[in-house]
């Protein structure tokens, strides 16, 4: 990598200056400094805005190849190695994320597939692999004709190549600083599949979930809306069935598609009986909120690569908590990360207690803006999962039906009000039996009462659940609330001060609502452990 790969601009100019200067050459920084910002605002990467910079002052100073010193030479991409060094150092594709955009690196990879570039300045584009991740890489077109085309199959050593990241996501580029040689048989590598395995909680399908019709043309898979194709108009749609989800591990939150293939696995419901449902009910809507009643408040364990903005499931099985789920922490799957916030695992205990709400500074003024709840255990929370049984619903609604709901989660019951905006939730309250067990996603909400701030949960969703996910949820929040109170006695939580200045740090409560939930759920485990 380059020694000037991690200076600031400020500094890079400096230090070009200063290189210039060591050859009678007198560069002011300040117009160093002043070129590279000027590209740096039209989206020119750092690197490339620095080469080119160097190059065109040589150029203006008449100076040739001939006359530049080693150092400038290789701030100017000439004689191959821009990097200044001449050493092959192999980084996994796997760890360019801890790399860094914008910076030279050197890879042995697989090339897995070449695509048709979409733009003059293009060379060629596709995916390549090695034995850690598959990444999109790019050859710029200009003066890199003395790099080798690279072919689909073949390991190649990349030296001096750049890194680039836009909105989480990575890729390298290769311009006219940088080598490519062919690698031997004996020394090629495989390329991973670029699938991941990931564990979360289905909280949520988002619109075009279920029943949907696609584009019949040949190798288009638009989803057809009201009649029409947004490529080819007006067309007899095909059915198909895929869940747009979301998967939540208490920290991320990511969106991930289920094909028919893998949304029948999951569900049980397959193309064929969707459509029946659908033509009974003279709805296709039917099918996603049979979807929706069937699945959120479940776990999966997913395999597959993230495309774009979505983790395409190719493997889903349903599983339970473990400590040993890798959960949906993997760098691969940042690009499926969505702005939703996760929803936290907590007990109706500390659920209770968590009377204090904040909007974030850099949110001020914004009346959209989302609002989080300090818990004392010492983490915002906006969004909740919690499991627990059902043992009251009434509708408490005086003009119009508003629908209230207890959920004993742990050894307290938390409160859920319903009305027509959580019309799916009241429908849920209105008719389920109690008790029960449930899957509740919402927002906390508080209100003033004559005994101070109470706390309740507004329901996103509500779904009747089986014993098996209770005591999952249970096993998790018992993980998630430990973690959190570990974080705050060692004061590694950044909420540690507010805490201690809201709830005055008393914990006893949620303590105890743990050492309970690990009796309910394990009682020979919490036996063993208190011998």
């Amino acid at each position: 990598m380059s020694a000037n790969s991690n200076l600031s601009v400020e500094q890079r100019a400096a230090d070009i200056s200063g290189k210039f200067g060591e050859m009678g050459v007198d560069v002011p920084a300040s117009t160093v400094q002043e070129r590279i910002a000027a590209m740096q605002e039209f989206s020119v990467p750092l690197e490339e805005a620095t080469t080119t910079t160097v190059r065109n002052l040589a150029a203006e100073y008449d100076l040739d190849d001939g006359d530049l010193s080693e150092d400038i030479s290789a701030l100017a991409g000439f004689g191959g190695d821009a990097s200044g060094s001449h050493a092959f150092e192999r980084v996994m594709l796997g760890d360019i994320a801890d790399v860094g955009p914008e910076e030279w690196v050197d890879v042995r990879v697989q090339v897995v597939d070449l695509w048709e570039p979409k733009h003059d300045s293009m060379r060629q584009v596709g995916l390549i692999g090695d034995e850690s991740a598959q990444m999109k890489f790019v050859v710029w077109q200009k003066n890199t004709e003395s790099l080798p085309a690279l072919e689909e199959g073949v390991t190649y050593d990349i030296a001096s190549a750049i890194t680039n990241e836009y909105e989480g996501k990575y890729s390298i580029s290769l311009n006219k600083a940088s080598e490519v040689t062919e690698v031997a048989a004996e020394d090629a590598v495989e390329s991973t599949d670029g699938k991941v395995r990931a564990t979360g909680t289905l909280v949520a399908l988002e619109d075009g979930s279920g029943l949907i019709k696609r584009c019949p043309h040949e190798d288009c898979t638009r989803v057809v809306q009201n009649g029409r194709c947004s490529e080819h108009g007006e067309v007899d749609g095909v059915f198909d069935l895929r869940l747009k989800a979301i998967l939540d591990d208490g920290e991320r939150a990511v969106r991930a598609l289920f094909n028919a293939e893998m949304t029948t696995a999951v569900s049980g419901i397959t193309l064929e009986r969707a459509k029946e449902m659908a033509a009974d009910a003279l709805d296709a809507s039917v099918v996603g909120a049979e979807l929706r009643a069937s699945l959120i408040g479940k776990t999966f364990d997913v395999r597959g690569p993230v495309v774009g903005e979505y983790f395409l499931v190719d493997e889903a099985v349903e599983t339970g908590y473990s400590a040993d789920n890798p959960g949906l922490s993997d760098a691969i799957i940042a690009p499926a990360v969505t702005q939703r916030q996760p929803a936290k695992r907590l007990f109706a205990e500390e659920l209770n207690q968590a009377t204090h709400s904040f909007t974030r500074p850099e949110d001020e003024g914004d009346d959209r803006a989302p609002k989080f709840t300090l818990l004392p255990s010492g983490e915002a929370a906006n969004r909740v999962f919690v499991v627990g049984t059902l043992i009251e619903t009434a509708d408490v609604g005086s003009d119009s039906e508003f629908w209230k709901g207890r959920v004993m989660a742990a050894g307290e019951a938390a409160n859920l009000y319903a009305g027509q905006y959580q019309a799916e939730a009241m429908d849920v309250l209105r008719s389920a039996e109690t008790p029960s067990y449930v899957a509740v996603v919402g927002k906390l909400h508080h209100y003033e009462t004559d005994y101070g701030v109470k706390v309740s949960i507004q329901p996103e969703s509500i779904t009747v659940v089986d014993r098996e996910a209770r005591d999952s949820w249970v096993a998790e929040t018992i993980d998630a609330t430990q973690q959190r109170l570990g974080a705050l006695a060692s004061r590694d939580s950044d909420a540690t001060d507010a805490v201690q200045s809201v709830y005055q740090s008393d914990v006893s409560d949620i303590e105890a609502a743990v050492e309970a939930a690990i009796k309910d759920i394990a009682p020979e485990a919490s036996l063993a452990q208190a011998q």
